[in-house]
């Protein structure tokens, strides 16, 4: 698991990139995948 500080960053990362009404949903599934394997879970 990940140091609370590095989890908390990661977390308020993957929110602002969730809750935008600026990229395309599209856009926002690769952000979310390409974060998730560089954390090492892929999907």
């Amino acid at each position: 698991m990940l140091p609370k500080n590095q989890a908390q960053a990661y977390s308020a990362f993957y929110d602002s990139v969730r809750n935008n009404d600026i990229l395309d949903p599209k856009v926002t599934l690769m952000i979310h995948l390409a974060s998730a394997m560089a954390m090492a879970c892929y999907p």
